[in-house]
């Protein structure tokens, strides 16, 4: 579908990467106040219910009714931390993904997981698909080898594409499913659809359609190449006004040599 003699060059991809790694950044700012907030509201519970107890066991005699009281903030400050830990998780989750994502490529492809680099793109993402219904249809999938943080920016990007078609509300289905020698990834929401006149045109680079831009600049364009490198494909269809459908198709064996012969990041 892309002529190469306008693919992305070294440089655009580089460029088209820190973008998204700053959109990210501050998505997850964002995401992160949520739990932070949550820390700094407990602590100052926990602050509380430390000084009441320790005005109780300042007493000599600890009555019955005092006893009840220490049960009872107790009880509260275990449930007050099992909240704090859930918001550390998320923390620690959202930072570890991105740290993944923005990991410079290793010279050697390896084994690897897609649905946990599926999961880590939804969870970087998560702020641009609050008010959307992420479905999750995850076939059984032996590892790709692959460049991980390179296939993570092609979810990266359509999944990036499919929220910014539906805007607020819809669904977005991730599918997987392991047919034949590939394994497909089909990224599909309920947005607005492609102009069948342009389909064909959507994976070069800059392509704009009335006034909008379809993917993150390069996105698409970026996304195929890094497909094509890895020896796999990259199909559409798209009806307008009832969505969008990618489908990823990677070689469960490894390719020959395009994986190996990036372009320098």
């Amino acid at each position: 579908m892309s002529d190469p003699a306008i693919e992305p060059t070294a440089r655009e991809i580089t460029q088209a990467r820190l973008a998204t790694l700053g959109m990210l950044v501050a998505g997850i700012a964002h995401e992160l106040n949520t739990p932070l907030g949550a820390l700094n509201s407990n602590h100052h519970v926990i602050e509380r219910a430390l000084l009441k107890l320790g005005e109780i066991l300042e007493d000599e005699v600890v009555t019955p009714d005092e006893l009840d009281e220490v049960r009872r903030v107790v009880r509260a400050t275990e449930s007050v931390l099992r909240t704090n830990g859930i918001a550390v998780e998320r923390m620690v989750s959202l930072v570890r993904n991105l740290r993944n994502f923005g990991r410079p490529t290793t010279s050697e492809p390896r084994p690897v997981d897609l649905h946990e680099g599926i999961e880590g793109t939804l969870a970087l993402l998560g702020h641009e698909l609050r008010e959307i219904e992420v479905v999750r249809d995850f076939g059984e999938l032996p590892p790709v080898v692959c460049h991980p943080n390179r296939i993570n920016q092609v979810f990266m990007n359509l999944v990036h594409n499919a929220a910014q078609a539906m805007g607020e509300g819809g669904v977005l289905t991730v599918r997987t499913r392991a047919e034949g020698d590939h394994a497909h990834v089909r990224v599909a929401d309920t947005g607005r659809g492609i102009p069948p006149d342009v389909i064909e045109e959507i994976f070069e680079p800059g392509f704009t359609t009335k006034g909008e831009r379809i993917g993150m600049g390069l996105g698409l364009a970026i996304t195929l190449q890094i497909v094509h490198q890895h020896g796999g494909d990259i199909s559409v269809e798209s009806e307008p006004g009832r969505g969008t459908t990618f489908d990823v198709q990677l070689p469960l064996r490894q390719p020959a040599g395009p994986a190996r012969k990036e372009a320098s990041e």
